[in-house]
């Protein structure tokens, strides 16, 4: 592989890092002072790499080199991140589309296929709940009631895109996703069986669903020291009552799904009171559509029981289990044995933008090892030769796709 392309790369991901930073904070969320500058950093990668700039109405960045053809392939990921993230989830996928694209059409001129990068927007939901507007936006997906969603300022989305830092005039006619004949998405693992395994790439087969919500306990809110255990109606005791029940019947299941309550709010939070209610989230993963149905079948359950406690449940995203494309999957085995890459089939336990794409049309993804299977951390890490198998496997599938 060309040093050069990936030192830029290195170096790329380096500078958009630093466009997160605010304070003692990192994280770049949608529709902000940060992701302003980062997609400034974008756009200008992609002028150097002759991609032609444009925007949709959701604030999805696009870079495309015109091919022969229509039909589009295109590649790419998120620009934003959690909070307190690191530096490669979504980034890498964008950075290295960049080059791929860039040194393909240096290397071999107008492609067959037109090919576009895009960056996209609030995948991650860490500023709006139900995430992957982005994706969402291209196919079709946004509705309503997502759009009226509310940040934790009690800003909804359509507000934010108001006040957003993409450059209007650059709105053009967004990629109709009925042209979109293939996405390409290169991520890190986001866990750590690549490099427990000592693997180069991973070759995603299938990406789980998630079903993710809320649901708030009431009970009865009285004094600690005067009301006796026996007469309490505790709704801090019965979420973690329940919360205990759900690790129980997951584990039933092994390895086909992940649950859990990353997000408690108390009220009224007082060390001195027997709260009036509990809010938790819940964040609920499965590769069976049959599990999340059973999952979704206990919660709505709640709302009938009568044992002196009230629930209440809202649903933020329900996203079906997602399958890669067959024969993009077949072609990237290929490329990885060409270039002597050791690779494992695996589905992703992380969503993805590619999981809202392949409702629409075929998709693929790649992923390289995560140190530690550290992600969603200040110390979120892949090495630079990992960096390098991912990318020339990419460089590798969109060759052949589109050129």
């Amino acid at each position: 592989m060309c040093k050069k392309e990936l030192k830029w790369i290195e170096n790329a991901l380096d500078s958009l890092h630093e466009t997160g930073q605010k304070g003692n904070i990192h994280w770049r969320a949608t529709y902000t002072e940060e992701d302003k500058k980062a997609l400034k950093l974008l756009e200008q990668w992609m002028k150097d790499q002759n991609l032609e700039i444009s925007y949709d109405n959701i604030g999805n960045l696009y870079g495309k080199i015109k091919g022969e053809q229509e039909k589009i392939v295109l590649t790419g990921s998120h620009r934003d991140t959690v909070k307190h993230g690191g530096k490669y989830d979504g980034a890498l996928g964008i950075i290295c589309a960049i080059s791929a694209v860039g040194s393909l059409y240096a290397e071999l001129g107008k492609p067959k296929k037109s090919v576009e990068v895009v960056a996209f927007c609030e995948e991650e939901g860490s500023r709006f709940l139900s995430g992957y507007l982005g994706s969402r936006y291209i196919t079709g997906q946004l509705t309503d009631d997502i759009m009226q969603e509310r940040d934790s300022d009690g800003i909804t989305v359509n507000e934010a895109i108001n006040y957003a830092c993409f450059d209007r005039n650059k709105i053009k006619k967004a990629p109709q996703i009925s042209d979109v004949e293939r996405f390409i998405e290169l991520h890190i693992e986001q866990g750590g069986v690549l490099e427990r395994r000592g693997e180069q790439v991973g070759l995603v087969t299938s990406i789980v669903g998630i079903l993710i919500g809320r649901l708030t306990i009431v009970g009865h809110q009285n004094h600690a020291g005067t009301t006796p255990m026996y007469m309490r109606k505790d709704p801090v005791t019965r979420a973690a009552q329940f919360i205990v029940e759900m690790n129980q019947w997951a584990k039933t299941y092994g390895e086909h799904i992940t649950a859990t309550f990353g997000e408690v709010q108390v009220f009224p939070n007082k060390s001195n009171v027997i709260p009036e209610s509990v809010s938790l989230s819940f964040d609920i993963r499965s590769t069976s559509s049959d599990i999340l149905r059973e999952a979704e079948h206990i919660l709505k359950a709640l709302e009938q029981k009568r044992d002196g406690f009230g629930y209440t449940l809202e649903f933020v995203a329900h996203d079906a289990p997602a399958q890669m494309d067959e024969d993009g999957l077949k072609l990237l085995e290929g490329i990885s044995k060409k270039l002597n890459l050791s690779y494992r089939k695996m589905h992703s336990g992380a969503g993805h933008d590619a999981q809202i794409i392949a409702e629409k049309t075929k998709t693929n993804m790649i992923f390289i090892p995560s140190i530690g299977g550290i992600s969603h951390s200040p110390l979120e890490y892949s090495k630079i030769d990992d960096i390098g198998h991912g990318y020339l496997l990419l460089k590798g599938f969109l060759r052949e796709i589109a050129w």
